[in-house]
């Protein structure tokens, strides 16, 4: 009777082992975030969700770093790299912990590189080394930037017309702003929403503007902004400053274009001479040499003798 009941209390706990096990493999691979509310998940920031879903050794020992690397940068190197995440729109709730965790990141994982050249001897590849861990994440924040602001320069001349449309209506200057910003999506409208909040929020009109210009690289929505603010401080027709501002964005739009396509006029010359002009050469000799239907054995066999 005793072993029956050891062999059953052994069962019964491999049994709730298995369960056990099972349930928390389920819960490691479960994420975090299905368990909140919506309201709970609009509140959570990019960076508060990465770590309510975990972060590996890694990430730690990178995050580790983030201290000591903004003693290094020094407070005029942060404000730099600040705005130039804040021109590149702060990609997937980019701030600048989360660069620097990522150039950490990068460091660690190139150190083994680095001891390896060491150890062989080869020391021209250690400073290569040495810059990937910064040029990678400046290399994504570079390429968002120029989208942003190639976005921005597209749909800044549509937004002018509509606004200038909408002021000659008789609708106030900012009411008309939250109105057209509402019709628009893309980085222009978020700039012009979060500036309009501003203002909503106790900002004056020059720095909620200046703010806004200050987000952006793009010369016609500083051009757009200096109009603005010179119409409401000295009284200027913003109408018509707003339809010139517009067609000079469209001129100098088509003359980039222009300037692209001759540039690409090269490229396109160069790709036909290495790879088109070659295949259709052999194209033409095969077909040439098939269509003359030379016995090229015997002829072989003659040179052979």
């Amino acid at each position: 009777m005793t072993a029956a009941l050891l062999v059953l209390f052994a069962g019964v706990g491999a049994a709730t082992a298995v369960v056990l096990l099972v349930v928390g493999l389920r819960w490691a691979r479960s994420d975090a975030l299905d368990i909140l509310e919506v309201d709970d998940l609009q509140l959570l920031r990019k960076q508060q969700r990465k770590r309510a879903e975990g972060e590996g050794i890694l990430a730690r020992a990178a995050r580790a770093q983030v201290p000591r690397l903004r003693r290094m940068l020094g407070t005029p190197r942060i404000a730099a790299l600040q705005r130039r995440i804040d021109e590149a729109g702060r990609p997937g709730g980019l701030t600048v912990d989360l660069f620097l965790q990522q150039c950490a990141q990068w460091a660690i994982i190139t150190l083994p590189l680095i001891l390896l050249f060491l150890v062989q001897g080869n020391l021209l590849m250690i400073p290569l080394c040495l810059v990937v861990p910064v040029l990678l994440p400046l290399t994504r924040i570079a390429a968002e930037q120029r989208k942003r602001r190639e976005r921005m320069e597209r749909d800044l001349p549509d937004f002018l017309d509509v606004l200038a449309v909408t002021v000659m209506a008789g609708v106030t200057f900012r009411a008309a702003l939250a109105r057209v910003s509402a019709r628009f999506d893309g980085p222009l409208s978020e700039e012009v929403t979060l500036t309009l909040h501003q203002i909503a929020n106790g900002a004056s009109v020059r720095e909620a503007f200046d703010d806004m210009r200050r987000r952006s690289s793009s010369e016609p929505l500083s051009q757009f902004v200096s109009a603005l603010l010179q119409s409401q401080e000295l009284g200027a027709p913003l109408a018509e400053s707003l339809n010139q501002i517009a067609e000079d964005i469209r001129r100098d739009s088509a003359q980039r274009q222009r300037q692209a396509a001759a540039k690409m006029s090269p490229r396109v010359t160069l790709v036909s001479s290495v790879v088109l002009l070659p295949a259709a050469l052999i194209i033409v000799v095969v077909g040439l040499l098939l269509g003359l239907d030379i016995d090229f054995g015997a002829l072989l066999g003659g040179l052979g003798e």
